[in-house]
């Protein structure tokens, strides 16, 4: 799946999470409002969605919108 596609679905995604927040690639994760436990729910749904799975340290390390898709986009290679 094309980056573009990715970053489409996960920002759609976290325009609902975050009460439609404006949200772009450099958008903070935690500025748009989200918790830990959302953002874990969050990733749960990308890995069901895209058929992946994050490491326990890839999650924490994930700050930016953009960190998620890319890291979504290596791991759909």
């Amino acid at each position: 799946m094309e980056k573009t596609k990715i970053a489409e679905i996960v920002i759609e995604r976290l325009c609902k999470a975050s009460k439609n927040k404006e949200v772009t690639l450099d958008s903070n994760l935690k500025e748009l409002g989200l918790d830990s436990l959302d953002v874990v729910d969050l990733l749960m749904e990308m890995e069901e969605q895209f058929e992946i799975e994050f490491e326990n340290e890839e999650m924490l390390s994930l700050k930016l919108v953009s960190d998620v898709v890319d890291t979504i986009v290596k791991k759909t290679k």
